[in-house]
């Protein structure tokens, strides 16, 4: 979303805030406490996503506790010494969430941990995350049900373990309605893995664990947890998965990335990594227009590619022209791929307006990095690497690309705590909580620069990710349409990607009736031959054809199929898409196979003939469309 000034951005904000105000409303009318709890993980959902400078609520917090309170619990097993639970929401094979969760299991190898998934759904467990669990002697366990199903269930299993770790989505409310229950005594911690973003969890929270002092400071000042609850605590591995890290020899894995990326062999090579909306373009902020003016002030024929950046989207289209292909957006590539880039670099740039992980695995294959100061958030204002404006990251850019790198080469981890200062850490963190209590907090409401940052950069987002949310939630249809209502007064953009997707899905069953149209006038003239007491494989068989292809095995396939074996020409195989799926009493393969070659393959699909035969294995072979084929027999015919 374009935004014309800082004011609108501002107003931006304050109706975000009161839309969702509105939205809580809401909750006292709901039925029942499922309703309730429903409508809660909706509004969290909200301000999670969207920028409203409100990072928790104590009000919404105490509706869930109000309901946890009254589940039903009898602590009935022994507490395991050194066992600890982590509950997730979920998990992805790429993001740093995971990974976090990884590594803290591995680098904790005296004790055992199991983890609690409270969504099940939607989601695949990385192998690299079960073979951790497994070799420190937890298990994986799912919960389901209702809310406070799932909350009863994660008491019940949560017993035997002597502490819990919650490293959940923003607006998971289960561990707060489970652990706000008054018979619950292990401590429980919070791990702060997003400081940008509302969550639930505080309430339940013994101690709330940081990734850096700038995210302690603003977990107390915005978020009103004590101070003495709020600590630092680094993320073990600094957000490179636990592993056997290895240095990559520089001129052989360059040569690979040369190969790969068409790169010349003195070419320089700039890189940047982060998923795509860390790279939008906001006010007085253009990743693009930086990239493309160290590109022209560059006096070395130099390469600027950006790992994550998608490569479909106009303006890396429009970079990559302007710049001749020099300057141009990867999309998200395997792990591997992307820190064999990265290796291969002169420079790493951190992404920007928004800062993602990446400049620490180019630290630890001593690639200089750069990096754009713009809200201080863990940045040393000393470091050279640091710039203040565009214009200096352009200056210290080409300083590097000038051969001046040595300077900008930091020791890596420098300030980072070793495995063995981690260990130490966590374990004063272990022993100094000996029982859980719940926790009031004091949230206060601040817009500063991040705020003004992050609703320019994540508006139009948490839209699409609302609405798809709306699409799977168990939300009354009564209370969505209020939602809806409410979103258009604001302008919050849920309508808008609703209209979009009635849009399309009128446009697909314009198709999907079209296409079944051509088909049914298809099989009238079929009909109007066999009436005429006419053969396909007759006329088929005039024209010189003797071996036979069929493309496209559905009814229509599988009804010609029957017509034309153990007639005049021989109907060698049929070919379609779904190849594996399809039962007939005729070979079927994917067009992709390497196949026999026929006289001539009939086309049963509504698709036409030059789109299908781009991807067929064979080719130069004659493709006839059945409705053609029928139409040629007809006017034999007449």
């Amino acid at each position: 979303m374009n935004f014309a000034s800082l004011e609108a951005v501002k107003e931006r904000i304050n109706k975000n805030y009161n839309c969702i105000k509105e939205l809580e409303e809401l909750i006292p009318l709901q039925n029942t406490e499922e309703e309730k709890l429903e409508l809660i993980t909706f509004i969290g959902k909200m301000y999670a996503e969207y920028v409203t400078g409100i990072y928790a609520s104590n009000v919404l917090e105490q509706e869930i506790v109000k309901i946890g309170k009254e589940i039903d619990f009898i602590k009935t097993k022994t507490t395991l010494s050194n066992h600890v639970l982590i509950v997730m929401s979920g998990c992805g094979d790429v993001g740093g969430h995971t990974v976090l969760v990884h590594n803290w299991i591995k680098w904790d190898d005296e004790k055992k941990y199991s983890i609690v998934f409270t969504n099940k759904d939607g989601f695949l467990i990385p192998e690299f995350l079960k073979y951790a669990v497994l070799e420190s002697g937890g298990e994986i366990r799912y919960l389901s049900g209702t809310y406070t199903e799932k909350a009863n269930k994660l008491l019940e299993l949560s017993q035997e373990f002597e502490r819990v770790l919650l490293f959940t989505h923003m607006e998971d409310v289960i561990p707060v309605l489970a652990y706000s229950n008054p018979l619950w005594k292990i401590p429980v911690y919070f791990y702060n893995h997003a400081d940008f973003k509302f969550s639930f969890g505080f309430s339940v929270s013994d101690i709330v664990l940081n990734l850096f002092e700038y995210d302690v400071k603003k977990t107390i000042r915005y978020r009103g947890i004590e101070n003495k609850y709020s600590i630092c605590f680094q993320f073990p591995g600094q957000g490179q998965i636990e592993k056997d890290r290895k240095v990559l020899k520089k001129d052989d894995n360059r040569m690979i990335v040369n190969l790969k990326y068409g790169l010349k062999e003195k070419e320089k090579l700039i890189v940047s990594m982060g998923e795509d909306f860390k790279y939008e373009n906001i006010i007085g902020y253009q990743f693009d227009d930086f990239v493309r003016e160290v590109l022209k002030q560059s006096h070395v024929e130099s390469s600027f590619l950006i790992i994550g950046a998608d490569k479909e989207k106009g303006k890396w289209i429009y970079l990559s022209k302007n710049t001749k292909g020099k300057g141009r957006g990867l999309g998200v590539l395997p792990r591997n791929e992307a820190e064999q880039l990265i290796a291969a670099a002169d420079v790493y740039i951190a992404s920007f307006p928004m800062e993602a992980y990446g400049r620490v695995e180019a630290e630890n294959q001593g690639v200089p990095c750069l990096f754009l100061n713009m809200i201080d958030r863990y940045i040393d204002k000393n470091d050279i690497r640091v710039s203040k404006s565009v214009d200096e990251l352009i200056e210290k850019t080409l300083d590097i690309l000038n051969g001046n790198r040595e300077k900008y080469i930091i020791q890596p981890n420098t300030g980072v705590w070793s495995r063995k200062e981690w260990k130490k850490r966590w374990e004063e963190i272990y022993s100094n909580i000996d029982e859980h209590e719940l926790h009031v907090f004091q949230p206060r409401r601040y817009i500063e620069k991040q705020e003004y940052i992050n609703c320019q950069l994540l508006q139009e987002r948490a839209a699409k990710i609302i609405y798809d949310y709306m699409k799977i939630c168990r939300l009354d249809e009564a209370v969505k349409k209020k939602i809806l209502k409410i979103d258009y007064k604001y302008e919050m953009g849920i309508v808008y990607n609703h209209i979009n997707f009635l849009e399309k899905k009128c446009d697909d069953l314009i198709r999907f009736s079209n296409k079944h149209l051509k088909l049914y006038k298809t099989v009238i003239k079929w009909i109007g031959i066999k009436q005429e007491e006419k053969r396909i494989d007759e006329y088929i068989f005039k024209q010189g054809y003797r071996t036979v292809a069929i493309y496209g095995m559905g009814y229509m396939g599988e009804c010609l199929a029957n017509e034309l074996v153990g007639g005049l020409v021989e109907v060698l195989y049929g070919i379609d898409r779904n190849a594996e799926k399809i039962s007939s009493k005729i070979a079927v393969y994917y067009p992709a196979d390497v196949i026999e070659k026929v006289d001539v393959i009939i086309n049963t699909t509504t698709i036409d003939n030059s789109k299908i035969q781009n991807y067929l294995s064979i080719k130069d072979v004659m493709m006839l469309r059945l409705d053609s084929l029928l139409d040629r027999i007809s006017q034999e015919l007449d």
